[in-house]
């Protein structure tokens, strides 16, 4: 896969879906769907060459991961959101620079288009991090 992509600001948060599915538990599909994700805008998934659902990897200085990109018609370009989850903690600084509080705002990021990729499931990215005997 080439490295070729998308500069964007990187922004994570709380949504609805993510709340509510989360109450099913973060083994869901439901909750897998909700949050797997990374919303951009339409001349991002253009300039990727991708349609809504496809994978998309998003890397930051901190790590790398396998989503699926969303089309938010509200979102500006160059400008990134993922629900708070393990696929937004798997690329967002954990440093809290002495605030308590991780950065969960403006992290630089790189999308690239990750046709044929696998967005991995929740256990997956825990095995990844996480020696399993």
């Amino acid at each position: 896969m080439n490295d070729v992509g998308v500069e964007v600001v990187l922004t994570s948060g709380r949504t609805l879906k993510q709340g509510q599915t989360m109450e099913l538990g973060k083994l869901n599909q439901k909750y897998f769907e909700a949050v797997a994700i990374c919303e951009v805008d339409k001349s991002t998934l253009e300039a990727l060459g991708l349609e809504e659902g496809e994978p998309v990897k998003v890397k930051t200085a901190t790590g790398s991961v396998v989503v699926a990109c969303k089309l938010d018609r509200r979102a500006e370009p160059g400008i990134a959101f993922m629900p708070c989850g393990p696929w937004a903690n798997a690329v967002l600084d954990s440093d809290t620079i002495e605030s308590g509080m991780p950065r969960f705002k403006d992290m630089d990021a790189k999308l690239i288009a990750a046709k044929g990729e696998k967005v991995p499931s929740a256990e997956d990215l825990l095995k990844a991090i996480v020696e399993v005997p």
